[in-house]
């Protein structure tokens, strides 16, 4: 009975010291953000600073969090021990905060460190083996912390400080750097030998340093080489002759005046150049001649009055899908600029002075997306894009146009888009002699159109949106019929498109009722009721919609277009290209589903077993607790079975009479070792001081 009791004080004891020790989900004195991601502690602010120590995150599972994220807080120290016994832990970080000192080797055990808009009372030196990326950004920090202990940092972040000078040793044992972020600092010169131990190096960021010049004589293996913003005058021979391996140029906002090719000459696997808004006027024929890998090619914002021919010195022709020269002053643009560029699938020129587009495209026949707004073209002849094949995009706004001709895209069967919005438009189609059947969308807000008709509409059978915004468009019958004509076939109403730019990059908020960026609305809102509704039901209208699309069918039929390729399958390309894809919405809403079921069996699972410890703990309490008490009262007699008015069991002895029925065997019986010892005490020999009353089992 003894090892018993001593048992179940054990159980007690150890459940009541391990239940307050509990995995929990945040540190003392501080509130955490819960988070989406699995694996990810967000602590947000504290009441008090912190001391980061091994008994810090005592309450918290370790062996469940990857991440660590401090943010708005006070940190007074950071000692070595704060991180162990973190198995998945890779990522910390720190944000908005102020930290003190912190121990060389505090962030040993992780992989990834993020210090983001910090102050540090002294600068921090880290020492590390683990450590394979870090950030210092915008943490006003004026002189680059020591990090020579870091023996496998790949990657390093140090934009967005002060930082002046850069010692020839600061990045001396960094032997396997990969990426280096120097930009928005206040670097004005940088040692030439500076990389000599990084061989791993081939990605550099000076952007936003007031740097003039530029000459590395060790950086053979660079690949990325961004140098925008650094009020750079020139970019010779002597600044790339060590960039053999260079793969993408960036030197945007520079005051660079000159440029020649022989300057380019030792980046034959030149990729991607960005010569943007400097102050180039000219560039020679040969400027690329030994560059034949560039595939985009961007010069906006130069003063060019022409292009150059461009060429390669092998005769051959280059690569190039994308080029770029908005807003370069072009007024006049030869067909035989992009001769050697046959590849040339985007083409930028917005923004420029040209009048007219007769023969510049015909060397393009792999032209898809097409910008020439903002120019000054009134006219646009039937054979400009005659050889530009597969053009989709064409993007004409915001320049003096009066009315669009359908002739001029008689052979470009795959185009989609039309944008003409703001180019003064006082009809829609000058004639309406060809369709276009691959028109899904067409943009015309801001113009000066009056009227439109049905038969406006049947030059692009397939249109499936329209922008009309803000033109004074005249409510009259032929007005409210095509209303009524395009709601009932479902052809929308582009609601806005003032940020039609930001939309076709991708930078929009998706919501249920957008349709590719743009917000949509039925035309009976559109127009406020101004066109009484027709029901859509009738029978009458439904012939007269089946008899539309017949004499849709015979137009199309019988319009002579011999090169017309018109493909019935592509609407269903268009339904995937537009997002209509049922099987994808399916899969999307049955892995949502399978995730909602785990998250509820797995909280279903944590409730039952944090039920079944608080019964358990009880049960052992509660037991331990009785067990003492009996204990207790037993030695200090204050509790006394034989005085007790309870029920008892008569139980005969051993040596009865032979005839009475003998006891079941609960009854202890002196084994043969124990006979010699003295014999047990009758019960005659215990004294009463009265008579107990005695329940017999027997009736």
């Amino acid at each position: 009975m003894r090892r018993l009791y001593l048992l179940l004080a054990a159980v007690a004891v150890a459940s009541a010291v391990l239940l307050p020790l509990k995995p929990k989900s945040c540190i003392d004195y501080c509130k955490c953000k819960p988070s989406d991601v699995p694996g990810r502690l967000q602590i947000i602010e504290c009441d008090r600073p912190l001391i980061l120590n091994d008994t810090t995150f005592r309450l918290v599972n370790k062996q469940s969090i990857s991440v660590i994220s401090f943010e708005n807080v006070i940190i007074s120290q950071i000692q070595e021990s704060v991180f162990k016994g973190f198995t998945m832990l890779e990522d910390v970080l720190i944000l908005n905060s102020k930290i003190g000192s912190i121990d060389d080797k505090a962030f040993n055990h992780i992989k990834r460190l993020k210090f983001a808009d910090c102050g540090f009372e002294d600068s921090p030196n880290l020492f590390s083996e683990k450590l394979e990326e870090v950030h210092f950004g915008s943490c006003q920090i004026e002189e680059i912390p020591k990090l020579n202990g870091l023996l496998s940092l790949t990657f390093l972040n140090l934009t967005g400080n002060y930082i002046k000078d850069v010692g020839i040793e600061t990045f001396a044992e960094l032997f396997d750097l990969e990426e280096l972020y120097l930009s928005n600092n206040e670097i004005f010169k940088l040692p030439a030998n500076l990389f000599i131990n990084n061989q791993d190096l081939n990605s550099l960021y000076l952007d936003h340093n007031p740097l003039k010049q530029f000459y590395l004589n060790t950086s053979e293996n660079l690949e990325t080489l961004s140098l925008s913003n650094c009020n750079l005058e020139s970019f010779d021979e002597r600044s790339t002759q060590r960039l053999s391996t260079l793969s993408e140029l960036n030197l945007s906002n520079n005051k660079i005046k000159n440029l020649t090719g022989k300057a380019l000459s030792h980046m034959e696997d030149l990729v991607v150049i960005n010569l943007a808004n400097n102050q180039l006027e000219q560039l020679d024929d040969d400027i690329f001649y030994l560059n034949p890998d560039l595939n985009k090619i961007t010069l906006d914002g130069n003063k060019f009055t022409s292009l150059p021919n461009f060429f390669l010195k092998s005769g051959e022709v280059f690569i190039t899908y994308t080029f770029s020269c908005n807003n370069c002053g072009l007024k006049t643009l030869s067909s035989s600029v992009f001769e050697n560029m046959p590849g040339i699938m985007d083409l930028q020129l917005s923004h420029n002075d040209f009048i007219n587009v007769d023969n510049m495209f015909q060397k393009t026949p792999s032209l898809k997306i097409l910008d020439i707004s903002h120019n000054n073209i009134g006219y646009i002849s039937p054979l400009a894009f005659a050889k530009s094949l597969n053009l989709e995009s064409l993007n004409i706004a915001g320049n003096p146009l009066t009315s669009l001709n359908p002739e001029v895209f008689a052979k470009n069967n795959v185009i989609r888009e039309i944008d003409a919005r703001n180019t003064s438009l006082e009809m829609l189609w000058s004639n309406k002699n060809k369709i276009i059947p691959s028109l899904n969308k067409l943009y015309v807000s801001d113009n000066k159109l009056t009227s439109l008709t049905i038969d406006d509409f049947k030059v692009m059978p397939n249109l499936i949106s329209i922008d009309l915004n803000n033109n004074p468009l005249n409510f009259s019958d032929d007005f409210c019929e095509l209303v009524n004509w395009m709601d009932i076939r479902q052809i929308r109403p582009i609601e806005n498109t003032q940020d039609l730019d930001a939309s076709l990059d991708g930078h929009y908020i998706e919501n249920p009722n957008t349709f590719d960026g743009f917000s949509f609305i039925s035309w009976r809102d559109f127009y406020d009721n101004k066109c009484p509704e027709v029901s859509t039901t009738t029978t009458t209208e439904s012939w007269e919609i089946a008899e539309d699309n017949d004499v849709r069918d015979n137009d199309i039929d019988n319009i002579d277009n011999s090169n017309l390729e018109y493909d019935e399958n592509e609407d269903d390309d268009d339904d995937s290209d537009y997002g209509y894809d049922d099987e994808e919405e399916d899969d999307e809403a049955a892995s949502r589903y399978v995730e909602d079921e785990n998250n509820n069996l797995a909280r279903a699972s944590y409730i039952l077993s944090v039920t079944s410890v608080f019964i358990l703990t009880a049960l052992v309490v509660l037991t331990l607790a009785v067990t003492v008490t009996l204990t207790i009262l037993r030695r200090n007699n204050n509790f006394n079975m034989h005085k007790a008015n309870l029920p008892r069991l008569k139980i005969p002895m051993w040596h009865s009479t032979p005839g009475q029925k003998k006891h079941s065997g609960s009854v202890y019986r002196p084994l043969s070792e124990d006979l010699s010892g003295p014999k047990t005490p009758k019960l005659s020999r215990y004294e009463f001081t009265s008579t107990p009353t005695v329940h017999s089992s027997n009736p």
